[in-house]
């Protein structure tokens, strides 16, 4: 049964001369939304990481919705670039410390991808509660950031199963065994 306070947990260990994959610095969903929001602090480099996504969806949300407020030295390319970097950091860092199951299904995003979204998902939804006051309109809202928070956490329990075997990404290789 899977609960937010789960800790993280390491089963990486050598065997025979094999390594073996585990979990450890992987961000249960409860980790996750307090890491996007600047709330936790920790050894993951996904802590950072998720941080700097939700950071450059909120700019690139302010940058699409108001020329006043958009920050002085905004690049729209730039912003993009760094967030496909970032993704890019995540997947390697996947590749090298998540399992590796040869059976499972596929998963059609990495998890770079996957957390990046979860990151514009919560920027979405704070400026529409920010910004909105149609109680409809903050419901769907938060609504739909408990459904992609539901997805997260399904997809690290299918992880740390080995039910789920996780594309790599754009620039990602996995290491040699």
């Amino acid at each position: 049964m899977r609960t937010a306070c789960t800790p993280l947990t390491t089963m990486d260990d050598t065997r025979d001369g094999m390594h073996t994959y585990g979990t450890e610095g992987l961000l249960e969903a409860r980790q996750l939304m307090l890491a996007i929001a600047g709330n936790l602090s920790g050894r993951s480099p996904l802590i950072e990481w998720a941080r700097e996504l939700a950071d450059l969806h909120a700019t690139l949300i302010t940058a699409s919705v108001s020329i006043t407020r958009r920050p002085a030295d905004f690049d729209d390319t730039t912003t993009r670039a760094r967030i496909r970097t970032v993704i890019a950091l995540i997947d390697e860092w996947s590749a090298r410390h998540l399992p590796h199951p040869t059976t499972g299904r596929r998963h059609t995003h990495s998890l770079g991808e996957v957390i990046s979204h979860v990151a514009d998902t919560y920027a979405q939804v704070q400026r529409t509660l920010r910004h909105t006051t149609a109680a409809e309109h903050q419901h769907d809202a938060a609504l739909r950031f408990a459904q992609v928070q539901e997805g997260y956490a399904d997809l690290i329990e299918d992880i740390r199963a080995l039910r789920v075997r996780l594309p790599l990404g754009r620039h990602s290789t996995r290491p040699a065994m």
